[in-house]
């Protein structure tokens, strides 16, 4: 089987350490193609061939440079510009720290690049050529500038084409106050209303809600597809710390200090006559100091910094309860609505119990609801009661945590979720045929 992706990104795992092309892909008994449209380089150890389409070669293409595009090569070493290139230096760097002030006008600009800008199609119809794929599949974000991409490739090739999505790609359940926000929202959904129906063949989400909505809407086969996980075989019950040690690892963006401080504030009740429980953060985000007065041992949070991912294994091995934490304020419920974190399925081989604190539409939340693989609260006033419960029964961490760890070993292994992929892209590639 010979897959070709059509991504935003490189498939980069030094920048792009939990990416889901690698979690998917590896060992996965297939060739690879991509295209994608960023200025870094691809290190992997799954795909070989690539093209590459940058931001500034389709603006140089529109004052009369050179098309845009060209075959690059994964680099036979791993140098060192490659590993660290997420810092995106020069304009592609300035423009994207400029979009954290003025976002909505950037992307316009962006968006009029790319629609507007030119390929250099004979390079990338030679490209599609010479690999023949039998599935092209496109696991991005919708944007004007994929949709233009994937719909130039679908006249180079007569494959199937199926999208993945991790966000909210054009619905108006959003919030903001900007006039232009929802100019550029409208454009967007008149865009994708017109592009999604008859064109692709199946469309994967993180939330169930969203692929219903994806076939009610479209008329689009839809169906959710998670992340990969590896599961030991048999789950090993592990003795409660005293004191309870909770512990949260990644970026607290997005107002998701807040909801760790909530965690804290109900510590502090907790701990009045002893402590009985203590939250743990590893981040490696600096902090502002409003945050890190709301994240301080006044709190029992103690700030651990950033750790390699062989450490944070370690760390996870002490833990008895692992955090998944999302903003509870309306803007980022809402931006957030249809994601699934990649890190829940990490959390769910820990061996730890999760507590899952966000909103009760969230796509993570419904997912551990539904299949009552973790404690699930949607409203900081249930902490209090929750977190006391926990700390006069240790047995229910210990229930949790095995919870956790059957939920992951039935659902997320890698043998089933390649299983789930690979039956997707043989059916519809018969289909195709017929």
């Amino acid at each position: 089987m010979r897959i070709l992706l059509i991504t935003s990104e490189e498939w980069n795992d030094y920048v792009y350490g939990n990416g889901v092309l690698t979690n998917w892909f590896t060992g996965f008994d297939a060739e690879f193609a991509q295209i994608y449209t960023s200025p870094g380089l691809p290190i992997n150890n799954v795909c070989e061939r690539y093209f590459q389409i940058t931001d500034s070669q389709m603006a140089k293409s529109i004052v009369g440079g050179a098309k845009a595009g060209k075959e690059i090569h994964k680099p036979a070493k791993i140098i060192e510009s490659a590993k660290s290139n997420a810092q995106r230096k020069g304009i592609y760097g300035f423009m994207k720290n400029l979009t954290r002030w003025c976002r909505i006008p950037i992307v316009a600009l962006q968006d009029a690049i790319w629609t507007f800008g030119r390929y250099d199609t004979d390079a990338l119809s030679k490209f599609v050529a010479d690999f023949n794929p039998d599935v092209v599949y496109c696991p991005r974000k919708a944007s004007p500038k994929q949709i233009r991409l994937e719909r130039l490739v679908r006249t180079m090739t007569m494959a199937p084409f199926i999208a993945f999505t991790a966000d909210d790609e054009a619905s108006f359940q959003q919030y903001d106050w900007s006039p232009l926000f929802w100019l550029h929202r409208w454009a967007m959904h008149c865009l994708f209303n017109k592009h999604v129906p008859g064109f692709y063949r199946h469309y994967w989400t993180f939330s169930e809600e969203q692929a219903q909505d994806y076939t009610r809407r479209y008329g689009v086969p839809a169906s959710t597809l998670y992340k990969c996980g590896d599961f030991p075989d048999q789950f090993t019950l592990r003795e409660v710390n005293t004191p309870i040690r909770l512990m949260y690892a990644g970026r607290i963006y997005c107002n998701r200090w807040k909801s760790l401080a909530a965690i804290g504030d109900a510590l502090k009740v907790i701990n009045q006559d002893g402590v009985k429980m203590e939250l743990h953060v590893f981040t490696a985000e600096k902090l502002t100091s409003a945050q890190k007065n709301a994240l301080s041992e006044e709190r029992y949070i103690y700030l651990r910094g950033a750790v390699t991912p062989a450490q944070l294994v370690e760390e996870y091995a002490k833990a008895d309860i692992a955090l998944h934490v999302e903003s509870l304020d309306k803007q980022n419920r809402l931006l957030t609505r249809v994601s699934f974190s990649t890190k829940i399925i990490d959390l769910m081989t820990t061996g730890c119990a999760i507590l899952a604190l966000c909103w009760n539409r969230h796509a993570g939340y419904q997912y551990l609801k539904k299949n009552d693989a973790a404690f699930c609260v949607d409203n900081y006033a249930d902490l209090l009661p929750l977190l006391h419960r926990l700390a006069a029964n240790p047995a229910l961490i210990q229930e949790y945590a095995r919870k956790a760890y059957t939920c992951g070993k039935q659902n997320h292994s890698r043998a089933a979720i390649q299983s789930q992929i690979r039956h997707l892209f043989e059916s519809v590639i018969q289909q195709s045929k017929q």
